[in-house]
């Protein structure tokens, strides 16, 4: 079975769109101010494409895990944080394309353009936030992950065949079984012996 790519690669885009809010607004006070470069605002639009890249990427992996993880959880409680993971990802490419019109407008409009961007990736970044709770509900109350354990330990052979016995005989036995005489026990024969013994040296 191999790993999941799903849970390896969702972290990345909740924790840039937590961290985007604070450097959108640093890189826009700064660069109104002339303090900073505008062509600075590069390193925005780099980040907003890689927020949108990985959300859609961890949104693919989803799907893929959707097949094995259905098996052990109601398709209701998956649904739902898909949807949240697909609102998410669409808020991303918005500010993504806002982040790319700010750069290109006239100076005396940037500015509110990119403080419009702020505001959408707060909204962002409270969806990651309900994307991530959902996905931990998943894992983490409603076993999602165990449905990949199951699937190890079944290629793995360690699950038990239905209607397969797996005691050497084909049928156990009893704990009692042992405590009965035997057919062939010659102690018994022992002791009839002496007691026809016995009854001969009293007819003497």
């Amino acid at each position: 079975m191999n790993t999941p790519l799903h849970p390896a690669i969702v972290h990345f885009p909740i924790a840039l769109a937590f961290i985007l809010p604070v450097l959108i607004l640093v890189f826009s006070l700064m660069i109104k101010k002339n303090k900073m470069a505008p062509q600075a605002w590069f390193i925005i639009i780099g980040l907003q494409l890689l927020t949108t890249v990985t959300g859609y990427v961890s949104l693919e992996s989803g799907e893929e895990a959707e097949d094995v993880v259905e098996k052990v959880l109601d398709k209701k409680l998956i649904h739902e944080h898909e949807e949240r993971a697909e609102i998410f990802v669409g808020s991303t490419v918005i500010a993504l394309v806002l982040s790319t019109a700010a750069f290109f407008l006239r100076k005396e409009f940037q500015f509110i353009l990119k403080l419009v961007v702020f505001v959408l990736s707060l909204v962002s970044s409270f969806l990651a936030y309900r994307t991530g709770h959902a996905g931990g509900e998943l894992v983490y109350r409603y076993g999602a992950a165990s449905a990949y354990a199951l699937e190890a330990k079944s290629e793995q052979g360690l699950l038990p065949t239905p209607g397969l016995n797996t005691s050497e005989s084909e049928k156990p036995m009893d704990e009692n079984e042992s405590l009965k005489p035997d057919d062939n026990d010659y102690t018994q024969g022992e002791d009839e012996e002496n007691l026809d013994d016995d009854e001969s040296k009293q007819e003497d």
